[in-house]
């Protein structure tokens, strides 16, 4: 089990930021309906799963802003791996 926290930033062409929200709300929805423990937070979006479906989803989640045809889109990635298995709720257990 692995954990990703990704950020998908669209770039343009956007009149305003209502629509840019759309594209990061779709993003969001396709974490939604992958099925894997999830979190939204204000900057990013965090979930874990096996290495090979988290992978799959962070390509989805990085190709969906050029479906709805964004021009430009920065995807910032990063996982966490532990040998042994690692969740979120583990990670957050002091903090939480």
């Amino acid at each position: 089990m692995v954990i990703a926290d990704v950020a998908v930033m669209p770039l343009r062409p956007y009149a305003n930021e209502d629509q840019m929200y759309k594209v990061v709300d779709a993003c969001i929805e396709l974490v939604k309906e992958s099925g894997m423990n999830y979190e939204i937070g204000a900057m990013s979006t965090t979930f874990e799963g096996e290495f090979d479906e988290v992978f799959e989803l962070i390509k989805k989640m990085h190709k969906m802003p050029f479906e709805l045809n964004c021009e430009r889109v920065i995807t910032v990635a990063r996982v966490d791996e532990k040998a042994g298995g690692l969740s979120i709720e583990n990670k957050l257990r002091n903090q939480r």
